[in-house]
């Protein structure tokens, strides 16, 4: 049986995650952000105790020199928390 590809197939939705740990004034957290079409998520273990480390965590992702694939682990950022 044969079968004629008539459109060519592209992706109609897509969902990446992110994972990984980074120090916050010392105390370490488990971070996981979900994008997909319809926004992105921002998951932080534990619970930061301030709004100002979990907005610092979240600008993070908006930081010029961050980069999901080249970032690595023990590279340094100064994030603002607002």
């Amino acid at each position: 049986m044969k079968i004629e590809i008539t459109e060519t197939p592209k992706i109609t939705y897509n969902k990446v995650i992110y994972v990984f740990k980074a120090k916050v004034e010392g105390k370490e957290y488990q971070i996981s952000r979900h994008e997909d079409d319809n926004g992105a998520e921002l998951y932080v273990e534990p619970q930061p105790e301030t709004d100002e480390v979990y907005d610092a965590i979240e600008n993070l992702f908006f930081h010029d020199d961050f980069h999901y694939n080249t970032t690595q682990a023990g590279e340094t950022l100064e994030v603002e928390d607002q």
